[in-house]
């Protein structure tokens, strides 16, 4: 596993997910994030491993890489890291969109007479006055990605889009953050624990906390070839740990049968 070395000079960040802190850093063009409640590097890697089988094209995603990660007294941790995509431009996340238009997704998504549908259909169309994107199929394949991979994070602040203050033009930003997915949080999903009864427990963001309801926003073609990851998965010298049990376990319910392509082995 590559080691990435935290320069004595290197500033901490905090990275504020909706279960706690983590800690990460900037190193030259890569973003490096430290483990924090168990195994969020595998995930996220195995989560890029998912997505390149896709139909998606690579710029869509951010790939993210398992590492270990050596501090400047030494000690040594375990996370991962991906490149910078932002570029010169600038990120604005769906809630500060929100914010800067003088409003909150809170107005909507905690308005319990509303459906998971209406819900969902009235931030699109609030994204689409702000930005003048129509991205109903991009957010809402999102959301089947999650279900499949159990993403227990994809609150408001990990939708994020991209401005150009040169063009005025913005832009969804690539999937990123999946980190608390496929049972990562050991704290609260123990090992040795059930599958069954553990998958039961997680819920999902930000529309609803049931990942079925999410799943049904997705009305769009398949685009997961399922036989390219089986075989990937198989490939692969990357220890995923219980992240691939998981994995597994969820490309064998019926419920995601229709995302996934028949017919096709690879996807370049």
């Amino acid at each position: 596993m590559e080691i990435i070395q935290i320069p004595p000079d290197a500033t901490r960040m905090i990275s504020t997910s909706s279960k706690g802190d983590q800690s990460k850093w900037r190193v030259g063009d890569k973003w490096v994030k430290q483990n924090a409640r168990g195994y969020e590097g595998q995930a996220e890697t195995l989560a890029s491993l998912v997505l390149s089988c896709t139909t998606l094209v690579p710029d869509a995603y951010v790939t993210y890489y398992s590492c270990l990660i050596e501090l400047a007294d030494e000690e040594r941790s375990t996370g991962c890291y991906s490149h910078d995509f932002r570029g010169k431009l600038q990120e604005v996340t769906l809630e500060r969109l929100f914010e800067a238009n003088f409003t909150s997704t809170d107005l909507i998504l905690d308005y319990q007479s509303l459906s998971t549908a209406d819900k969902f259909e009235q931030v699109m169309a609030q994204i689409a006055q702000f930005t003048g994107l129509d991205v109903r199929l991009d957010i809402a394949r999102l959301l089947a990605f999650d279900a499949l991979i159990l993403n227990e994070d994809r609150h408001t602040n990990n939708i994020l889009f991209l401005y150009s203050p040169t063009q005025k033009s913005w832009q969804l930003a690539p999937i990123f953050d999946n980190g608390l997915s496929f049972l990562s949080d050991q704290k609260d999903y123990p090992l040795g624990k059930p599958l069954t009864i553990l998958k039961r427990k997680v819920k999902a963001k930000p529309f609803n906390a049931s990942f079925s309801k999410q799943l049904a926003l997705y009305k769009g073609p398949a685009f997961i070839n399922k036989k390219a990851l089986l075989a990937k998965l198989d490939d692969t010298s990357l220890d995923f740990g219980r992240a691939k049990e998981v994995l597994l376990s969820q490309l064998r319910d019926p419920v995601f049968d229709r995302l996934f392509i028949e017919g096709e082995d690879t996807y370049d």
